[in-house]
């Protein structure tokens, strides 16, 4: 994929994440995504944490089997799920209705009787019409942070409105990490702190050979291959230790920081991916 295309997709992407329904977001939240989605909930739960309220990301699996049987106050239920075959994620919708709770579910179409589940469970269905439903959810998720985040929210709203131009930005201030990366032919492990786990988790999805990614705190003389390592300002000042050792040992890799609210750190490290990868999911 082209350039030009890419930026492309990006504006169809953020054009269709606008034009979705903003499900209630109340405190005290429970967030259930599969493994393609944890991006889009990662990146709600941060911006959520971050405005003070309460919520809780958890997988299909974990919801249903560790905390919705057991615990009876969250307020309201949303689901990201990338997947038409995802039975957990509706299984877990499924149960939670029977608490009683307000589900909104967000995915592309499911497969017939899977959707007709959802009908019948009388969910909130928040339709992804779009061939890369992974990045539209993830910028759903920054279009609906709380407004009450302060003068943050206001600087975060502005990134968001000028969206299209970031692969401008991105090449402008990574260009040379892009290429690097574009041109490596060895497998690598990506590294992560909490606010770029959205942009691990995409490359491991695109990359081929991105054997495997690791939060920051295993990075470990044990694995012997070339690392990467995606943080923002704000993380970094929390794991100077270990970007010191990982810049100190391991002279071939590359540490990739953004200067940006933790907030917006994960798309931004989601489309730094998709610049390396040529390509959007």
């Amino acid at each position: 994929m082209q350039y030009n295309d890419l930026k492309r997709d990006l504006g169809k992407a953020i054009e269709v994440a606008k034009s979705l329904k903003k499900p209630r977001i109340n405190d005290n939240i429970l967030i259930i995504s599969d493994y393609m989605s944890r991006s889009a909930g990662k990146i709600l739960y941060i911006s959520l944490l971050s405005s003070g309220k309460k919520a809780t990301l958890l997988t299909p699996t974990e919801s249903v089997e560790y905390s919705l049987p057991y615990y009876e106050h969250f307020n309201s239920v949303i689901v990201f799920s990338s997947n038409s075959k995802d039975s957990r994620s509706v299984h877990a919708a499924e149960v939670s209705r029977l608490m009683n709770l307000e589900v909104n579910f967000i995915s592309p179409k499911m497969e017939d009787a899977l959707e007709e589940r959802l009908e019948y469970l009388n969910v909130n269905r928040i339709l992804v019409d779009s061939k890369t439903p992974v990045i539209v959810n993830s910028i759903a998720s920054l279009l609906w942070i709380p407004e009450d985040l302060g003068d943050r929210y206001e600087r975060i709203k502005r990134e968001i409105d000028d969206l299209e131009n970031s692969y401008d930005w991105l090449i402008n201030k990574y260009g040379s990490s892009i290429e690097k990366m574009k041109n490596l032919n060895e497998e690598f492990v990506m590294f992560y702190t909490p606010s770029t786990e959205a942009g691990a988790i995409y490359c491991y999805n695109i990359i081929q050979n991105c054997i495997f990614i690791l939060p920051i705190e295993l990075l470990s003389n044990k694995i012997k291959y070339r690392k990467y390592l995606l943080t923002s300002s704000v993380d970094s000042s929390d794991f100077k230790d270990l970007i010191l050792m990982l810049k100190m040992n391991y002279l071939d890799n590359e540490v990739i920081e953004f200067n940006t609210d933790p907030i917006t750190a994960g798309l931004y490290s989601m489309l730094l991916i998709s610049l390396i990868s040529n390509k959007l999911i």
